[in-house]
């Protein structure tokens, strides 16, 4: 059964509300909300007892084990995300470094076309440029 837990507290003039649907989303409190929530035991109803006291185990082992959202613990799963991370930024930079060498291909490959074109446009204007020779014409007595 879903329940919601609001945890509020006021310290001076402030006054914070935690709403939690889950007891692991503690883990993404602030140290000074974990903190608090580990120095002041939850208060529930007697109905509420096991939920309050899932919420109170997980709020002492953060507390104890530095867990926290400013907190970027170590474990096996970081490691591997940080090497997915850096082979995903190595294959993307390789994929930008053949998508330029094949941009700068195809652009020499068409300034070479457009070249040829006009070296074959500039021989046909020379060669129309050219007056024709006079002939001569020999003709066969019969």
């Amino acid at each position: 059964m879903p329940t919601e837990a609001v945890i509020v507290y006021k310290v001076g003039d402030e006054i914070r509300n935690i709403h939690l649907y889950d007891p692991t989303w503690i883990v993404n409190c602030s140290v000074k909300d974990v903190e608090c929530l580990f120095v002041y035991k939850i208060g529930y109803k007697v109905d509420d007892r096991e939920q309050a006291l899932q919420f109170q185990k997980v709020a002492t082992i953060c507390f104890q084990k530095g867990i926290n959202s400013e907190n970027m613990w170590l474990t096996s799963w970081r490691e591997i995300e940080r090497e997915k991370s850096l082979k995903a930024k190595k294959m993307k930079e390789e994929r930008e470094e053949k998508d330029r060498i094949a941009r700068a291909t195809c652009l020499q490959r068409l300034a070479e076309d457009e070249q040829r074109a006009a070296k074959e446009n500039e021989n046909l204007r020379k060669v129309l440029l050219k007056k024709p020779k006079q002939r001569e014409e020999f003709f066969k007595s019969l």
